[in-house]
């Protein structure tokens, strides 16, 4: 009886200790970023992440943060995250186009007008139970915890008259490629694509007259000395990073530390965005006040009309998805 008895006793005893553990598990995440710590996204879209997760934990979720392509390049994110080299990463979608296709519906033009209603719906459309996890994510064994939207790309050019959508006829724009690209084709301009390092050298030497480009970004790339207009009112489309969590990781934690990774994910999307609204209304006035590049703003029935025909763009980046047994219809209207 007194061995039962102690016997029971143990196993009480091992219970309480491994709930205490549970309740009091601790954890270093490897956090593996491309972009430079100097960058906006960084500031108000990783760093605050990280600082929330640490405050709303208690210390008990640590980082080891690596930025600036130390464990890898941005094409090379998600690998990282399927290998376990990192367990939390910045995942652009446009980089790893061939695993993420359906999330390059921000690229469309249209699809960002104001960067919290884009972060908000992507993050939506993410998550277990939605379209783009379930196509996408959950295959490759990742969740975002939060996305960061750039903002909308605009047209800005250099020595070039516009006034009308006639005139982005036969110009070289450099574009990002995939929907930006098909966007260009459709104005009748002329999309080239290049790494931003080259660009300002091509504008200054006349190789190319102009960018889809967010104008937030503009002065980090030092463009504003080699552009002297923009289109302010038009989108042609956007750029998104996924800041996410590999199932290796996750599928570790306490739910209690799941919810706190939630939590931190959603503070992390609104202050980004709410950043980047605030700015690029502040970057139209810089721009043009420091740097002498004129707003030009299209005509209220010409922008309807461009934006009318730039709906083209959306069936011509669906169609290819769709016969790949993708539901790129179904993304782009919950999108639109």
């Amino acid at each position: 009886m007194l061995k039962k008895q102690l016997l029971i006793s143990a196993c009480i005893a091992t219970l309480a200790v491994s709930g205490t553990a549970h309740a009091t598990q601790s954890v270093t995440l490897r956090f593996a970023d491309w972009m430079p710590e100097s960058a906006f996204t960084t500031s108000y879209g990783a760093k605050a992440f990280m600082e929330k997760a640490i405050e709303l934990s208690k210390g008990q979720i640590k980082f080891q943060y690596f930025p600036a392509e130390q464990l890898g390049k941005g094409s090379e994110s998600l690998t990282l995250l399927q290998s376990g080299v990192a367990d939390v990463a910045n995942v652009a979608p446009a980089y790893v186009s061939e695993h993420l296709p359906l999330s390059g519906v921000v690229e469309l033009p249209g699809a960002v007008t104001d960067s919290c209603t884009a972060a908000n719906k992507f993050y939506e459309l993410a998550q277990p139970g939605a379209v783009l996890y379930e196509a996408e994510y959950k295959k490759n064994k990742v969740r975002p915890l939060f996305t960061a939207n750039l903002g909308p790309y605009r047209i800005l050019t250099n020595k070039q008259e516009l006034s009308s959508p006639v005139d982005f006829s036969g110009l070289k724009l450099r574009t990002a490629g995939g929907a930006m690209a098909m966007t260009a084709d459709h104005l009748g301009a002329n999309p080239i694509r290049m790494q931003g390092s080259d660009v300002l050298a091509s504008l200054s030497r006349g190789t190319l007259d102009g960018v889809f480009w967010g104008l937030i970004s503009i002065e980090d790339w030092s463009l504003e000395t080699a552009l002297d207009q923009m289109i302010p009112n038009l989108s042609v489309g956007s750029f998104n990073v996924t800041y996410s969590i590999s199932d290796r990781t996750w599928n570790k934690l306490s739910p209690e530390l799941q919810e706190i990774l939630v939590k931190a994910g959603q503070y992390a999307n609104q202050n980004h965005c709410d950043y980047v609204n605030r700015a690029e209304t502040q970057a139209i006035t810089d721009l043009q006040e420091k740097h002498g590049i004129q707003p030009l703003n299209l005509p209220e029935n010409e922008l309807k009309q461009v934006q009318g025909e730039l709906t083209e763009v959306h069936k011509k980046w669906a169609e290819p998805l769709n016969k790949r047994g993708l539901p790129a219809d179904e993304v782009v209207e919950q999108v639109f």
